[in-house]
């Protein structure tokens, strides 16, 4: 079942939803279930040796999960938390006809009643295993004629210092991907925010952009940009990593450098309580894989994470993020990935951590097995 949020002028993205509907109980068994190649690495959790299918599979479950929200959201007459607003004012401020926030999970801008408070932007809560929690605000990369509004959103969400993560170009394949709502150069005269008083409410800003670097680890085009509102001023770090194909992966160095790129975006971050926001054209295939990368680091560092795992956190974690927004992690090989970046990054660390104890070619899968998937999670 595809759903299209028409109207006229917007565009669709694809999205590969399956019409196959699940019981409860199936949905409550497959949750935890892993399965195992025939050569599991020592100390690496389970979750992290799953083979290519096992995992595939996993995602065409979550796209089961997607289809079944979007029926209810179409059919159900009683109130559904994925209620979607169809109303004219608020499909026109979609970039994509058929990726929308959920309603009862949504920013809302602080606006006057009479007018529409609706950006395509969803706050997002993905709590520890420690109990801490991480904030984000996963959006849309603005249409024109939104500038107002995302400097409106990051001004009314983030604290003294707020940090914007772009993930998209402004054009790819010769389409229009994100509006270029920030300055691009040190010398352009200050931007006003809501000059031509779009809300009627006498809310001004202005933006300035004070630094322009390259960071070069992770290959981030880092803007210091002051946001101020009357005499009140907030620094917005706004990160533009390129490096990221729409609906794919970073491949080479550009998988690094986006691993780099999530340490300096916590690095700028005041703190986790403090909203990362997160956006690449439609706000949920690189938005959501990214955030899912920032949070098992996290749990990483913190410790959270042991070989000795049962359940399976990944897709756990990505079903979670899809609760709180439609879509999040979109494509299949931006599933895999996850697993791919995370089972490598574990076996670093415990590398680092101790001697290996066997050879090399004992910890990876042959060609052989893992063409015929058998084997754990190639990682290239």
């Amino acid at each position: 079942m595809s759903t299209h949020f028409r109207r006229a002028g917007s565009q669709s993205l694809p999205l590969p939803l399956n019409t196959a509907r699940l019981s409860l109980s199936s949905q409550r068994s497959s949750r935890s279930r892993i399965r195992h190649g025939r050569s599991r690495e020592k100390g690496t959790p389970n979750f992290l040796t799953q083979t290519v299918p096992d995992i595939r599979r996993k995602f065409r479950q979550l796209e089961e999960y997607e289809s079944e929200r979007l029926h209810e959201s179409l059919h159900s007459n009683e109130d559904t938390p994925w209620k979607i607003d169809h109303s004219d004012e608020v499909l026109t401020r979609n970039r994509y006809t058929n990726i929308a926030a959920w309603d009862n999970n949504r920013i809302r801008l602080r606006v006057p009643a009479k007018y529409c408070d609706y950006i395509n932007a969803s706050p997002i809560v993905l709590k520890g295993r420690n109990g801490s929690v991480k904030r984000y605000i996963a959006t849309q990369g603005p249409k024109e004629g939104q500038f107002n509004h995302i400097w409106r959103m990051v001004w009314q969400e983030t604290s003294d210092v707020a940090v914007i993560v772009m993930l998209t170009k402004t054009f790819e394949l010769g389409r229009d991907k994100c509006f270029q709502y920030f300055p691009e150069k040190l010398d352009d005269k200050p931007w006003t925010v809501d000059g031509d008083e779009e809300f009627g409410d006498g809310f001004k800003a202005t933006i300035r952009l004070l630094e322009k670097t390259k960071d070069k680890r992770s290959s981030c085009t880092v803007r210091k940009i002051l946001l101020k509102v009357g005499e009140k001023e907030k620094i917005v770090w706004h990160l533009l990593f390129k490096g990221w194909p729409d609906f794919n992966v970073p491949e080479g160095d550009d998988r690094n450098a986006l691993l780099e790129a999530i340490k300096l975006a916590n690095e700028k971050n005041s703190g986790p309580q403090n909203p990362l926001i997160v956006h690449c054209s439609a706000g949920v295939g690189r938005s959501g894989t990214f955030i899912t990368l920032d949070h098992f680091l996290r749990e990483m560092d913190a410790g959270a994470i042991s070989a000795d795992e049962r359940e399976d956190p990944i897709f756990e974690v990505v079903n979670q993020l899809r609760e709180q927004r439609m879509t999040m992690v979109q494509s299949q090989v931006q599933y895999e990935f996850l697993y791919q970046v995370l089972k490598e990054r574990f076996q670093r660390r415990a590398k680092s951590a101790s001697p290996p104890t066997a050879p090399l070619d004992d910890l990876v899968e042959t060609d052989s097995e893992f063409e015929n998937g058998q084997g754990g999670v190639r990682l290239h």
